[in-house]
């Protein structure tokens, strides 16, 4: 269950910084600014205070309870912090961090040691190389992206970038807002398919829209959208389409992109929609969020344009 994870009611920044070109510093500064509803625990051994909260020496140290876990230090630090998390029973953690299979055989050993303490602990994971989430609901927002809209779709998204110019889309053209943000990252722990199944259940997300640059458990994941885009459509936009841009994407989560017409006609079967543009996401989301779910092709178009 991810509802303890993406719905958290509190949170430990680790690395928490009072420097403030730092993540752990823009972080909690962000979760005030935004009026965040839960606790929120630097935690930091060389501080004491850090924009009026305590700071933790060790997450063990924190007296409540903590549900997740934002880790801005560096990957070499990762695993160890997932076994500190573990003794406080957290329930899941963002890694910020790069540096993983991305890179190569160190990188992704590095990842797999990562995933083993995540796994003996019983910490989930978001990422590696993630940007980030943000929870619109509760104003959980771990990834400092300001006045982000409100609304009934939720964004998967393996790029930051992409992340970033479709939310300040929604925002500056006035479309439809989110329920959540997930900024996927390398996949290590927990997989796309996980994600569509807690959005299948979620009552306050309407429609579902992706940017994939790749994906590890593909079968899992087309079993899943089978059974969400009956109830929710799923939109994606799928990167790597081309040679290069399958060299790109992979370059930047790790993630084999594959063949983009395999692949494609698979996400199609399991009744997703596909686009190929990136300014056709939010009007096709916004269309079908406010429709009921479409079960076959009889469909009728009224237009008042000739062309």
């Amino acid at each position: 269950m991810l509802d303890k994870v993406l719905n958290a009611k509190s949170v430990a920044i680790i690395g928490a910084s009072k420097n403030k070109t730092k993540r752990g510093y823009q972080a909690i500064k962000t979760l005030l600014a935004d009026g965040f509803e839960g606790e929120i625990y630097p935690v930091n051994p060389k501080e004491d205070m850090i924009l009026g909260l305590h700071c933790y020496k060790d997450i063990t140290d924190i007296e409540g309870s903590v549900d997740l876990a934002l880790i801005t230090t560096p990957a070499r630090t990762i695993p160890g912090i997932l076994k500190r998390c573990g003794e406080k029973n957290v329930a899941g953690a963002v890694i910020i961090a790069g540096g993983f299979r991305e890179l190569g055989a160190k990188g992704k050993k590095l990842e797999e040691d990562m995933v083993n303490a995540a796994k003996e602990t019983g910490v989930r994971l978001i990422g590696p190389n993630t940007s980030g989430m943000i929870n619109l609901k509760s104003n959980m927002n771990l990834v400092g992206i300001q006045n982000a809209p409100r609304g009934n779709i939720a964004l998967l998204c393996q790029s930051g970038n992409m992340a970033l110019t479709l939310i300040t889309e929604a925002t500056i053209r006035k479309h439809e807002g989110f329920t959540y943000y997930i900024g996927v990252g390398n996949e290590a722990d927990i997989k796309f398919h996980e994600y569509l199944e807690f959005f299948r259940n979620d009552p306050d997300t309407k429609s579902i829209l992706m940017y994939v640059e790749g994906m590890s458990e593909g079968r899992k994941f087309l079993q899943e959208a089978y059974k969400t885009s009956v109830e929710k459509p799923i939109i994606l936009l799928k990167s790597g389409r081309s040679a290069t841009g399958r060299k790109s994407a992979g370059s930047h989560t790790g993630s084999l992109a594959g063949s983009g017409e395999v692949a494609k006609l698979a996400y199609e079967r399991a009744g997703i929609i596909v686009l190929e543009n990136s300014d056709e996401l939010f009007p096709v989301a916004q269309t079908l969020s406010s429709q009921p779910p479409i079960r076959n092709n009889s469909i009728a178009i009224l237009a008042d344009g000739g062309g």
